[in-house]
């Protein structure tokens, strides 16, 4: 078992029974996703890898805010 499927069955043991449901409803629709992008999502993605290869990005760490 992987160290992220061991981290993963430790947090979700942790979880109450709500919010185990919730996160089981959220797996289930995550395994239910196509793998295949729509000709949008792949132009979003290569434009997201573009203006990363140029540095035109801001880092999540300077943009979230504190009380979240």
């Amino acid at each position: 078992m992987t160290t992220t499927k061991q981290d993963l069955k430790r947090v979700v043991g942790e979880l109450s029974e709500d919010e185990s449901r919730i996160l089981l409803k959220f797996a289930e629709w995550l395994r239910a996703q196509k793998d295949d992008l729509t000709k949008n999502e792949l132009a979003i993605l290569q434009r997201g890898k573009e203006q990363i290869r140029k540095g035109e990005f801001v880092w999540w760490r300077d943009v979230k805010r504190p009380d979240v």
